[in-house]
């Protein structure tokens, strides 16, 4: 049986700090807007299915075991929202380790006896913000979602159902570092699209077609040998463009499962997190094609929520185009990279009728949103 045990009252600062800030000028239109806030929900985009929650082994339910097990726990949050896998030398992490419980939301335990684990929430955003203000890199809750198109040198494609050691490793290491993963179904439509054969060959047109059922943004295509020392080839696909790929080992198929799980968050914490500490630039993000209210809503909310983003305000309204100026402490090319992670904004297809002036901003970043307006 479960039991939810709540920490004892705590008054948490309210942290409107350098993630989150949208600042909504005083007319009907934005009035409106804000208050479709607590209607809307968040875009569709993988965030983990627990990026916030950890479970980890706990010796009793006495307060000294609870807080040394909130520590580790701490210890792996600090792993997922940095990027890194080594956090002792980490800017602002020991300040963090020094009092877990404050960065708890809620805990629970389970289980009994020898066989006892502790499940606790933490504050991602004011866990981030302490490492930003540090200095540390943060790689932000919106993450691009991977599918995983795995073939070993003898068998067929691993599926969701799938329990093999290199499955297994593979799992547990990308819940560790907050890595959303996606494996197919391997039912009869996807036999239809896609063989083991395939991904050996790396016939990426096989690869992207049967991946469009899925949506995922990116793709991994592995092959994975047995015989032997344990080893991997992978590339990481989007849109069968390959941005990164590589060959790894393992002690056994499980620590290759682990290893190339390492592999691609390494990448991926390259490509998205933003130290923090940096100055903050001026950037003008301008979206067009959007029409509903809602869509707008959900445009600023997610540029608000991006690691790096210090602050957000609504500028000029153009017909069906929106003006957001953004504080930003990462590069141009950083932060259009994080907008696309939404799968409704990309790149605009047609030349603008003509750019907005950018007056004392510096930078102009024009995305289009792409779908149902």
């Amino acid at each position: 049986m479960t039991h939810t045990v709540f920490p004892p009252p705590v008054s948490f600062p309210v942290r409107p700090g350098p993630y989150a800030r949208a600042l909504l000028r005083p007319a009907a239109w934005f009035a409106l807007l804000g208050c479709l806030l607590v209607a809307m929900t968040g875009p569709a985009l993988a965030q983990g299915p627990a990026l916030n929650t950890v479970e980890v082994p706990v010796a009793d339910r006495s307060a000294s075991a609870r807080n040394e097990a909130l520590r580790e726990a701490l210890s792996v949050m600090l792993v997922r929202i940095s990027g890194q896998t080594e956090v002792s030398g980490l800017p602002g992490a020991s300040a963090l380790l020094e009092r877990p419980g404050n960065w708890v939301e809620q805990f629970s335990y389970s289980g009994r006896d020898n066989d006892l684990t502790l499940q606790a929430r933490f504050d991602v955003r004011g866990i981030s913000e302490q490492l930003a203000n540090a200095g540390a890199p943060v790689w932000g809750r919106a993450r691009p979602q991977v599918l995983v198109w795995a073939a070993p040198d003898r068998g067929d494609i691993v599926s969701a159902e799938s329990d093999s050691d290199f499955a297994r490793g593979m799992r547990e290491r990308a819940a560790w570092r907050g890595l959303p993963l996606q494996w197919p179904a391997m039912d009869s439509e996807d036999h239809a699209r896609i063989s083991a054969a395939d991904i050996r060959g790396r016939f990426d047109r096989q690869i992207q077609s049967a991946s469009q059922r899925y949506q995922a943004p990116l793709v991994v295509s592995v092959v994975y040998y047995t015989s032997g020392r344990p080893g991997a080839r992978w590339r990481l696909l989007q849109e069968g463009n390959t941005l990164r790929s590589g060959e790894v080992s393992g002690d056994g198929d499980s620590g290759l499962g682990a290893a190339l799980a390492d592999a691609v968050s390494d990448y991926l914490a390259e490509v998205y997190a933003v130290r923090g500490g940096a100055e903050a630039s001026a950037l003008t993000v301008r979206i067009e094609g959007v029409e509903r209210l809602e869509s707008w809503h959900t445009v600023q909310r997610f540029v608000g929520q991006q690691a790096g983003v210090r602050a957000v305000r609504l500028g000029k309204l153009d017909g069906k185009a929106v003006n957001l100026q953004v504080d930003f402490s990462g590069d141009t090319a950083q932060l259009e990279r994080l907008l696309q992670l939404h799968r409704q904004l990309g790149p605009c297809r047609e030349a603008p009728a003509a750019l907005p002036e950018p007056g004392a901003v510096s930078e102009v970043l024009r995305l289009c949103w792409q779908g149902a307006s």
